[in-house]
């Protein structure tokens, strides 16, 4: 076998998905929550959890993988409910410990550790993968910090005349996500995309700046956004012709 045998790990996979949150009600997770594993509900996930994993492996012969994935599963469970104030960053820990359990049992029992570390050196020493991380890189937090700077005295501008509004660092998430778009339209040719992101952010961003008061910050925000654009596409354009 020279590549990887996925199958059993996409449904491993699809019965984690499944029993974490379509199986999963929002009461039940709030409950576990607060009390852990003496709230019936955790026991009745982890249940609903093996039948789906035992459904969807659909071989007896195969009783480790469910019996080690489901007390992975178990015991994650029970850690993060003694976790108080459950944040975004617990959920994706939560989450990221989950996966790791998974992908760690399919290669213990797949056998397939060998071809997997033989598939991570070539991943590793992949010049275009590195050139990909990097293009995305430069278009988050770079350049958001080179946006804030060029934008500087008008941002100041803004603030003096009480014209900042809205919810905090949206700008910034809503900026990082039409440069990844955009990125990712310019990698997989869909240069056309990128007129219909700026025509679908314009009806967003400029329809409620209809009055003349609204003049600057109609300037501000146009001068962020082409900006923001242009950065991406540099970039984009530079990652095509390197590659």
């Amino acid at each position: 076998m020279d590549t990887l045998n996925y199958e059993l790990l996409v449904r491993i996979l699809i019965a984690h998905f499944l029993s974490d949150f379509i199986f999963q009600r929002k009461d039940w997770a709030l409950e576990k929550d607060v009390i852990g594993i003496r709230s019936r509900f955790f026991w009745l996930h982890i249940a609903i959890h093996a039948i789906t994993l035992t459904v969807l492996v659909w071989d007896l012969g195969l009783w480790p993988v469910i019996l080690w994935v489901t007390m992975g599963h178990l015991i994650i469970d029970a850690i993060k409910s003694r976790i108080p104030n459950s944040d975004k960053w617990v959920f994706i820990g939560d989450q990221l410990s989950h996966i790791l359990v998974i992908v760690t049992v399919w290669l213990i029992f797949s056998q397939q550790w060998e071809l997997f570390c033989r598939s991570v050196d070539v991943w590793m020493n992949n010049q275009k993968l590195w050139w990909l991380v990097l293009t995305y890189l430069l278009i988050t937090k770079p350049a958001s910090v080179l946006i804030d700077k060029v934008t500087q005295k008008w941002s100041k501008e803004m603030a003096n005349n009480g014209n900042q509004s809205g919810l905090e660092n949206a700008g910034n998430w809503i900026g990082v996500m039409e440069r990844f778009l955009i990125i990712t339209f310019i990698i997989t040719a869909n240069i056309s995309a990128i007129g219909f992101l700026l025509a679908a952010k314009s009806v967003f961003r400029f329809g409620d700046l209809q009055e003349a008061s609204a003049h600057k910050k109609t300037e501000y925000i146009i001068i962020g956004t082409l900006l923001s654009f242009s950065i991406a596409i540099i970039i984009g354009l530079i990652y095509k012709f390197v590659m």
